[in-house]
């Protein structure tokens, strides 16, 4: 649901006869899935109604804001016999921003001296994407994208500016701050996008705030938008795409400065670690196509994926705006598995890996061929962060003791790699693409190099200064 992702789940259920009476593994689904975990919860209990509860539930997931709906069905009617109509194909149904309101955004604009875009969200297709690029390039219009979509607009493009996520860069808060237009076209404005809420003024921010989204509900749930548009993203970056533009010239210093920002990040920071991992990003992407499909996990560990790597195409990106441990792996599987022309690389920790990691097996039968890279600091590492930052030295429960991570890809069937200085990447690289199926490459982090741009002993040492202070 937190992801906007559209899923149709069909649970099984005891037969209705025995419902009520806490039968073998009986559950209320449509209590357990009850919205706001879904956007639906329903069980079907006469089979002619199959192909209308079927038909609406694919309708639901698919339109306004994608997301999931849960179906249960009783054993017992499944296998009753009925006479029914299959019905129609379900069809994505998306609001359309009326001609008045696209004026406005064009309005907005010719007043703005240093605008700002950022996407995000669900329900984009590879057109809604060109089509924004292309308008943010007929209006000079410097764009961000929010949390773990960064394939939404091209990252080599000279209007990107970077992502708003655990790690925003400092230079692009500062910017978005200090920004009199903002034109946000998808994404919730939640509490990663707007760093707890603190970066966009609630609940009447003290910018002009255009939000695009569509779903009607989320209108004034946090921010209170100067001008709302219900409107899904492939109609409004058409209409967007097709309206003259502005003249940008006179914020043209500003978007070259927050494009200069973004180029900065890139830069890596000095590190004593035997494995530069900015290093192993940086040679991962210039080994492979710029279709590359990356499913990343939650964890510090993620920060040298979403700093580093550079997107180029939509639909390119999988992860988990909800922040759920364990997504890499199996969403690397099914990724390489749904595009099996597209190479697949799937960034998880070792926590992470734990959790799902057996998916190997599933990559295996079915013949997927995905490019693990496993980080193994050996500990749960954001939340060791927050123990150094919040209560330093005080470690409990993020220590961790694993296995030889190599040897259980070989006990898989893949192809398994142990990697421990920045020299035996590129090799260990070389061999797993060779090896033509799914394989796994160990790379033993140092866990002092918590994040990205940071050590736990900088964490311990901010942490005595403040508490002295």
């Amino acid at each position: 649901m937190q992801d906007s992702t559209p899923l149709v789940l069909f649970v099984g259920q005891v037969a209705r006869e025995m419902s009520g009476r806490e039968a073998f593994q009986e559950i209320d689904f449509s209590k357990m899935f009850a919205p706001p975990i879904t956007k639906l919860s329903v069980q079907i209990d006469d089979p002619a109604r199959i192909p209308e509860v079927v038909h609406h539930a694919f309708s639901i997931a698919l339109s306004g804001r994608p997301g999931p709906v849960v179906v249960a069905l009783p054993e017992d009617m499944l296998t009753e016999e009925c006479i029914a109509d299959d019905g129609l194909k379900a069809k994505t149904v998306r609001p359309q921003a009326p001609s008045h309101q696209l004026l406005q955004v064009r309005l907005a604009l010719e007043k703005a001296s240093r605008p700002l875009m950022i996407l995000g969200g669900g329900g984009w297709s590879p057109e809604a994407c060109s089509h924004l690029e292309k308008f943010a390039a007929a209006n000079t219009l410097p764009t961000a994208v929010s949390f773990r979509r960064q394939d939404l607009f091209d990252n080599h493009n000279q209007l990107y500016i970077g992502d708003l996520s655990t790690g925003t860069d400092p230079s692009l808060t500062k910017r978005i701050k200090s920004a009199d237009l903002l034109l946000v076209v998808g994404a919730r404005l939640g509490e990663i996008t707007t760093q707890g809420y603190t970066v966009i003024k609630t609940p009447v921010p003290d910018v002009t705030l255009i939000h695009v989204y569509a779903e009607a509900t989320e209108f004034g749930k946090v921010f209170q938008a100067e001008i709302p548009i219900l409107s899904g993203m492939d109609s409004f970056a058409e209409e967007a795409n097709d309206m003259p533009p502005v003249d940008g010239a006179k914020w043209k210093d500003w978007a070259k400065d927050a494009r200069q920002d973004y180029l900065e990040t890139l830069k890596p920071d000095v590190t004593n670690s035997s494995l530069d991992l900015a290093y192993v990003v940086n040679l991962l992407q210039q080994k492979l196509p710029n279709n590359t499909i990356v499913t990343v996990d939650a964890g510090n560990f993620s920060g040298w994926a979403h700093r580093f790597w550079r997107f180029k195409e939509p639909q390119t990106e999988l992860g988990p705006t909800a922040g759920a441990m364990g997504y890499s792996v199996p969403a690397g599987v099914a990724a390489q598995i749904a595009k099996p022309g597209q190479q697949v690389v799937s960034f998880v920790g070792d926590g992470g890996f734990m959790m799902t990691g057996q998916e190997l097996s599933t990559a295996l039968q079915h013949d997927a061929k995905p490019i693990i890279l496993l980080f193994n600091n050996s500990m749960y590492g954001t939340i060791r962060m927050h123990q150094e930052r919040y209560y330093p030295e005080r470690v409990i429960g993020t220590d961790l003791v694993n296995p030889d991570f190599k040897a259980v890809a070989l006990a898989y069937g893949a192809h398994g790699e142990r990697v421990t200085k920045t020299e035996e990447f590129e090799p260990a690289l070389t061999r797993a693409l060779s090896a033509q199926k799914a394989a796994l490459i160990e790379l033993i982090t140092d866990p002092e190099q918590i994040t990205t741009r940071t050590t736990i002993s900088k964490l311990r040492a901010n942490a005595r200064a403040n508490k002295s202070a």
